[in-house]
């Protein structure tokens, strides 16, 4: 994840803080049976320190995770990246009439036990206020992307919401992750300064108790929760700005779980005693793109060489230290639209050698391969800041090399990256990493209407230039089609082009990794970007 924000919107992400270092992988599935213990404070140790307690009006990763413990949405992700109910009693598919054929109608039933921290019910006026809140041009809300396709909800009785969208909205299930209280909020004359936003009422597990800033945020269990009172008694949210004093607190046994491991720390924090690493991919996929319009990329056995020269598995393996997942396309092996009957193409040096021959390359003396004249060499663009990437880009070429290709690391400053490189696409290869959505809606990056461009505002992020007139047709089924197994078919098939026709090179998507106090049990991180904190209620300490 970048260092600070996250978008769960398919955004650009060329920042992103590598957390690998570790091989060690456990969580549920890997203990044996045990005993936990009721009550106990955990504390859990970040860099980060939230500028609000209002899910609504930041993207800071400090607030999306304290808020995912003071509050809840009508969904939820779990740690296998599937929607499930939170606030609603059951998540709203095709089946059981929670959406309509067209998908212009999204019913959720909720839940008749939830109160919130102050002892008030909750009811479908509650959801029908945060929508309103969020559209209300006078308040500072973080994002407004797919709210504003709502036409209308309405509230027939205190459990049931039905939302009317103007158009399909393909990551409708991911609207309202937290639900704000409108008996408390509908008397606030200025929302932006609201005291409720530093001292906020929820409805989930852990209700606020103090906040000393540039310290921590003290939470305790609610008693009340929907789901039962949680097994700890509270959680301590401790901000250590300082990652080296973060490390020590981490030996000292301070903290019990440090969330986001910066990479500059993991040869320090990965023999803590007592300690596990939590290794989980997420979706951030890294990736290196063809210029199409190059000429030297236009003929696909070069892009396909190119591809079979290259070992992901190594470059996991070496630079990441095995923490991370090799890509197959675009889509991760977390959602419901990977093709799991694809498998990643194996390195094939000699196969790479006899692509680049029919295509009517031959090798020079110094065995790089050429045409006419011209020596197989080509630019690797790359922003500065990442010394993984940077580390990537040198197995890359020299990978490379060894079939005949040469290629030449450039290193580019973010801004110039960002507003040259890409916007302009002025680059012949370029590799960076996307943050995607948990719908698999790839229109943006793929359709030839988002190739960016004068003529379109520089709109899209399809940076590679890929035109292909089926690709155009099955992105448009994917954000137009409301069955998912439909979608699913036209997503498995661009993985199959994109596999085919070699656009872009898939890399791997990255992983994030915590430490974990051994006495700590059911940490289950989710591979969304909602937070590894979807099932803290369930937290507890281990009996010794």
């Amino acid at each position: 994840m970048s260092g600070r924000r996250i978008n769960i919107s398919i955004i650009f992400l060329l920042f992103v803080v590598l957390v690998t270092g570790c091989s060690q992988t456990s969580g549920p599935g890997n203990q044996t049976k045990v005993d936990y213990q009721a009550g106990g404070q955990l504390t859990y140790g970040t860099l980060y320190e939230p500028d609000t307690l209002n899910p609504l009006m930041s993207d800071l990763v400090a607030v999306t995770e304290v808020s995912s413990l003071i509050f809840s949405g009508l969904l939820r992700t779990n740690n296998k990246g599937e929607w499930i109910p939170d606030l609603a009693t059951e998540t709203p598919n095709r089946q059981n009439g929670g959406i309509s054929a067209n998908g212009l109608t999204l019913t959720y039933r909720l839940r008749t036990n939830v109160t919130w921290h102050d002892g008030m019910p909750l009811t479908a006026d509650d959801v029908k206020f945060t929508w309103k809140m969020i559209m209300d041009p006078k308040v500072n809300v973080k994002n407004r992307e797919g709210y504003d396709k709502i036409r209308a909800i309405e509230t027939p009785d205190k459990h049931t919401v039905v939302v009317h969208f103007r158009e399909y909205y393909p990551g409708m299930l991911s609207l309202f992750p937290a639900i704000l209280p409108q008996h408390i909020l509908s008397k606030e004359p200025d929302l932006n300064k609201a005291a409720f936003n530093r001292r906020p009422v929820g409805t989930g597990p852990f209700r606020f108790k103090d906040w000393h800033v540039g310290e921590a945020v003290l939470l305790e269990a609610y008693p009340q929760y929907f789901q039962g009172k949680p097994t700890l008694d509270g959680i301590t949210y401790k901000i250590v700005p300082d990652a080296a004093l973060l490390v020590a607190q981490l030996k000292t046994g301070e903290i019990d779980i440090f969330s986001r491991v910066p990479f500059a720390q993991l040869d320090q924090v990965k023999t803590t005693p007592n300690m596990r690493a939590v290794i989980t991919p997420n979706l951030t996929w890294e990736h290196a793109v063809f210029n199409l319009n190059s000429t030297i990329f236009q003929d696909v056995r070069v892009r396909k060489a190119i591809v079979m020269g290259l070992d992901r598995s190594v470059i996991v393996t070496s630079a990441l230290k095995g923490v991370g997942e090799p890509a197959l396309a675009d889509q991760s092996a977390s959602s419901w639209a990977y093709h799991s009957a694809l498998q990643i193409p194996a390195r094939n040096v000699s196969g790479a050698k006899e692509l680049l021959a029919q295509a009517g390359w031959k090798q020079d003396d110094d065995n790089i391969f050429a045409q006419n004249g011209r020596r197989l060499t080509f630019s690797l663009s790359i922003p500065a800041g990442s010394k993984a990437r940077e580390t990537v880009a040198l197995m890359m070429a020299q990978q490379l090399k060894e079939i005949g290709v040469a290629m030449e690391i450039k290193t580019i400053k973010r801004e110039d990256f960002l507003n040259d490189v890409l916007k302009m696409r002025n680059f012949e290869m370029a590799i960076f990493a996307l943050t995607m959505s948990s719908d698999p809606d790839n229109f943006d990056l793929w359709n030839s209407k988002k190739i960016p461009s004068a003529a379109n505002g520089y709109d899209g992020r399809n940076v590679a230039g890929w035109v292909n007139p089926e690709v155009d047709e099955l992105t448009m089924r994917g954000k137009t089609i409301v069955d998912q197994e439909i979608r699913k078919q036209a997503y498995w098939r661009i993985q199959e082009l994109i596999v085919g026709e070699c656009p872009v090179i898939p890399l791997y998507f990255w992983a994030n990794i915590d430490m974990v106090k051994n006495t700590v049990g059911n940490y289950q991180p989710s591979p969304t970007g909602y937070g590894d904190l979807w099932n803290a209620w369930q937290w507890a300490f281990i009996k010794r």
